[in-house]
């Protein structure tokens, strides 16, 4: 009996020990991972399983490559006349053709400052490609993050005067360097404060906040907005790849569920973590954490 159930105990494992790392391969499959070799052992009997899966993967990475490859050509197809239409909207503005009405001015604006939000929702989603398919590459150097800042509050200021959005900073007065490749952190930085200020009411406060962790060697960054907050259904989602979301209220700008996912991983890219804090009709907290240089 005892000599029976040790093989019925052997044979046992020799069939769930794949199937288990059979489901592994399908969890990640599921996860978008359609490149990683499936290469698991298995008796005679299951064969057939292991070859249907290794059939499906195949399958979903040929059209994951085809769609990446139309959204790679889409997008260079659009970057290009929405470049003209923006070029040629500030030339208007600047009133090199000729003067303009108080009126005109308005339109052209507006025309400007959705030109500017569609290119850089395609030069994100051409990011993403790069993303998708490992090409993503990082020059890190030592960088003072307060030029960053800076930078990103200048490219929102119009919008923020526009909607009487005050913005502060909170940071120590040296420099705070990091080691970082400058125009993704960039990236990350513009889109949160966007973010922040297009979600907020007029009136209202956005805080930007730098804490270096001398014994940590990290620094985390903090911008923070008075606005209505992110639905608790929809927070564990928001880094997702194209993920709209549930929302409490209606929402005032559309997303497109591009620039978190791409916020994510830049910063996992720096070895760094990215996490929201957020109650509705309160505000979200958008926090990441960087190295700092040494």
């Amino acid at each position: 009996i005892i000599l029976g159930i040790g093989f019925a105990g052997v044979a046992t494992y020799s069939i769930l020990s794949p199937l288990r790392r059979l489901q592994e391969h399908i969890r990640k499959i599921g996860q978008g991972e359609f490149r990683n070799a499936i290469n698991v052992p298995v008796p005679s009997d299951l064969c057939d399983l292991v070859e249907s899966v290794r059939s499906m993967a195949a399958k979903l990475q040929k059209l994951d490559d085809m769609k990446a490859e139309f959204l790679s050509h889409m997008t260079h197809e659009l970057r290009s006349p929405m470049t003209a239409i923006h070029a040629g909207t500030q030339l208007l503005l600047e009133e090199i053709p000729g003067p303009i009405s108080d009126s005109q001015r308005s339109t052209l604006q507006i025309m400007e400052d959705s030109s500017r939000e569609v290119i850089d929702m395609i030069s994100s989603l051409l990011d993403l490609g790069k993303f998708e398919s490992g090409m993503m590459e990082y020059h890190p150097t030592s960088v003072d993050l307060m030029r960053n800042v800076h930078a990103a509050i200048q490219k929102v200021q119009l919008l923020a005067e526009r909607e009487r959005i005050r913005i502060i900073v909170k940071a120590p007065s040296e420099p705070v360097r990091v080691q970082v490749d400058e125009t993704r952190i960039q990236q990350v930085l513009d889109n949160l404060l966007s973010n922040a200020l297009k979600f907020s009411p007029e009136g209202a406060l956005v805080c930007l906040k730098l804490e270096p962790d001398a014994k940590k060697k990290t620094l985390q960054i903090s911008v923070s907005d008075t606005g209505r907050g992110i639905a608790p259904e929809s927070l564990p989602h928001i880094f997702e790849n194209f993920y709209g979301g549930s929302t409490s209220t209606p929402t005032k700008v559309p997303g497109s569920g591009i620039g978190l996912a791409l916020a994510k991983k830049v910063v996992e890219g720096h070895g760094g973590r990215i996490w929201a804090e957020s109650e509705v009709g309160k505000g979200t907290t958008m926090n990441f954490i960087l190295p700092l240089a040494s």
